[in-house]
């Protein structure tokens, strides 16, 4: 999620009577909470006959600043996160008939290409930066992602 996505979420929750939003996708978290206005402080003061009371009157304090947060750390020390490097669509294989360069449960190799993020028709290959197995693949095949997307979780051996 980027900066104008925020924004964007935090003016629809300014229109809107929502008090609270909680996102969740792919390890990223993101709460946001409004804060109420700020509770009137009433003093009863004796008040002449015959007249109106008047509302007291109430000063709305600003939202409180929106800071994302940060995913839980893995259990498992020993689990490297592979993410994409640039914005594009993720591909497991160079083409439709041909197997995917890696599977769950697959030996991978520092410097071995695992799959293909495509970016402006540009085709990347993107490598392995560690050896060992292939835990989980997070992003379904022709997935659109963005910058530092968790493809793949990788125990390293």
């Amino acid at each position: 999620m980027n900066v104008d996505e925020i924004s964007r979420l935090i003016g629809l929750m300014d229109d809107s009577s929502l008090a609270e939003l909680q996102w969740t996708h792919e390890g990223e978290r993101l709460l946001l909470k409004k804060q109420g206005p700020a509770p009137a402080m009433v003093v009863a003061a004796p008040m002449p006959v015959g007249a109106a009371p008047t509302p007291p009157q109430v000063q709305a304090s600003a939202p409180p600043p929106v800071v994302p947060v940060p995913a839980a750390p893995s259990v498992e020390t020993d689990l490297v996160e592979v993410r994409s490097p640039m914005v594009g669509t993720f591909y497991r294989s160079a083409s439709p008939d041909t197997a995917p360069y890696v599977e769950e449960g697959g030996r991978v190799e520092k410097g071995r290409t695992i799959c293909i993020v495509e970016a402006m028709k540009l085709m990347n290959e993107i490598e392995s930066e560690v050896t060992g197995t292939v835990v989980k693949i997070c992003v379904q095949n022709e997935s659109p992602v963005e910058f530092g997307t968790v493809l793949f979780l990788v125990r390293t051996t």
